[in-house]
């Protein structure tokens, strides 16, 4: 039977009324509007069936959900999005390179900027000017508008001296202390860049832990259910992390990446190229 779950300082309190529920899972950080619209429903179910015998609440869930794009229930979808497991950044990804990050090998020249031209149209013939030779007109000072305290943003080609020219090759870079994945983009010109990162955390990544759940893992934080075969359910591929299904037994990220890491980090040297930092 579905049924909510405690909080652990609750444990040996009554159990949570549904308002109390509804404002746990409102106040949740953790939980985003696709997700606090899932709880919601199945919390509402769950009172449902408290009160009327023979109630189904993940039907009830599923039915006040209702249907989208005409064909799959809601309920499926945010179900499956709710599977806890390690969603890596998108430049991590399989993405394109042509929408990858830019070069960030070290400079092979130094930046210059140009000088900005702009460009000058001709006035069509048909089109009538006014001109008064006694009076001198000039143009208003341009005004720019920006909020208060507002610094123009940085300029990482100067300040950093990276390449910055559209990347072609990858590196992927696993933490070793959370299993998380950190991509690196070089461009064509820095192959040989690539492949030294490449070989620098080879080591690394073989011995990098499964990485730590990220996304998921909110409906066992609030109801008692058999969530795993419910995840599997509705997505045949998917595989419980060691770590649990439920995101309050999950370790602190923050905490494991504040603890010092046996492994250095990447640093780009100008001149030099790549070494341990």
């Amino acid at each position: 039977m579905l049924r909510s779950v405690p909080s652990p300082a609750e444990e040996q309190r009554p159990k949570r009324s549904f308002p109390e529920l509804v404002a746990a899972i409102y106040e949740d950080p953790r939980v985003g509007h696709e997700t606090r619209e899932l709880l919601l429903a199945v919390a509402y179910a769950v009172d449902l069936a408290k009160r009327e015998d023979g109630v189904s609440p993940l039907k009830v869930a599923r039915r006040k959900l209702g249907v989208e794009h005409g064909r799959q229930a809601r309920y499926d979808r945010l179900v499956a999005d709710d599977a806890p497991r390690y969603k890596p950044p998108r430049e991590a990804a399989d993405w394109h390179p042509s929408a990858a990050p830019a070069c960030e090998g070290p400079r092979l020249r130094p930046y210059r900027p140009r000088a900005y031209k702009p460009r000058t149209q001709p006035t069509p013939p048909d089109v009538s000017v006014l001109r008064d030779e006694a009076i001198p007109r000039r143009l208003p000072a341009p005004i720019l508008h920006v909020p208060v305290g507002y610094t123009p943003p940085r300029d990482w080609r100067t300040e950093d001296g990276v390449c910055g020219a559209p990347s072609h090759h990858r590196v992927l870079e696993k933490d070793p202390r959370t299993g998380w994945i950190t991509a690196h983009w070089f461009c064509k010109r820095h192959k040989d860049h690539a492949d030294r990162v490449a070989e620098q955390v080879r080591e690394q990544n073989e011995q990098a832990p499964e990485p730590v759940p990220n996304t998921g893992g909110l409906l066992p934080c609030y109801f008692k259910a058999d969530w795993e075969k419910v995840y599997r359910h509705y997505l045949p591929r998917w595989q419980p992390p060691k770590y649990g299904i439920c995101a309050d037994d999950w370790p602190a990220v923050d905490e494991m990446m504040a603890r010092p890491s046996r492994h250095s980090r990447l640093r780009v040297i100008v001149g030099t190229g790549l070494e341990d930092a």
